[in-house]
């Protein structure tokens, strides 16, 4: 059907109906001068700053891996004590498959028996505290009582290492492992130890730096590497499975030697 031509609006109607949506200037305005703001990536304040942020952060710790152990004691020892036990620590890696093998246990069991050392650290580090207020701090001096701890950690994780590399029945098994896991104040008891007898020269931050990175190479290397040797000791049907822990167990020692020079250092300068 068509619609007759004078029911809707003619041409000259429509034309002055439209409203007016742009001024005559604009419409002068050639394409090319429309300005538009044009941001620049390298020109962000936000972005050098965050740039120049990174680069100190890493030129600071660069500086301070290739200055690691160019220090004067006791931090030199200090922090060599803390990188040996934290490639000691790692050996943990292996108790599961360990434990499987030597106990002939389930990997539920296994479980159940390594969740004892959540519970053992925590007695441990409930415990600490109210010895050390109420036995230590009267007799002898914060320093010494760092060391002390920190000694006496380090025996309890070379007798527990060496009881679990021979580990024959499961309540010897079991036994070990909570003396191993009562080792567990020696960390902090050493940082603190390095942080109270700084040398002159050597701040706060740069020396938890360096606890930083000790810990984080002990992390990296660690692990792997016991991995390795314990998947070379089950190719081996000569060396025993226990030898990564008696292995860990010497680290521990040498830990103790090094708290011996410590304790030296301390009876001198202390």
């Amino acid at each position: 059907m068509l619609i007759p031509l004078g029911c809707g609006r003619d041409n000259k109607t429509a034309e002055d109906s439209m409203p007016m949506l742009s001024s005559p200037d604009d419409e002068e305005l050639p394409a090319s001068t429309i300005q538009r703001p044009v941001y620049s990536h390298h020109a962000s304040p936000m972005h050098m700053s965050l740039h120049q942020v990174i680069l100190k952060s890493w030129h600071a710790a660069l500086q301070s891996l290739l200055t690691l152990f160019r220090t004067s004691n006791p931090t030199f020892t200090v922090v060599l004590v803390i990188l040996i036990n934290g490639f000691a620590l790692n050996i943990q890696v292996l108790l599961q498959q360990y434990t499987s093998l030597v106990l002939h246990w389930s990997l539920a069991t296994v479980n159940t028996a390594l969740a004892l050392k959540a519970l053992v650290s925590s007695l441990v580090l409930f415990t600490l505290p109210t010895v050390r207020k109420a036995y230590l701090e009267p007799r002898m001096s914060t320093a010494r009582i760092d060391l002390l701890i920190t000694q006496a950690s380090l025996v309890a994780n070379l007798v527990g290492m060496i009881g679990l590399g021979f580990s024959g029945s499961a309540w010897f098994f079991v036994t070990s492992l909570c003396v191993f896991t009562s080792g567990c104040g020696l960390a902090d008891s050493l940082t603190a130890y390095g942080t109270f007898s700084l040398p002159e020269g050597e701040s706060v931050p740069d020396f938890y730096l360096r606890i930083g990175l000790v810990q984080t190479i002990a992390g990296l290397f660690g692990a792997p590497l016991w991995s390795t040797l314990f998947s070379l000791v089950l190719e081996s049907r000569i060396v025993p499975l226990g030898f990564p822990f008696w292995l860990g167990a010497g680290l521990f020692g040498a830990g103790v030697i090094g708290t011996n020079a410590l304790k030296k250092w301390c009876k001198d300068g202390i």
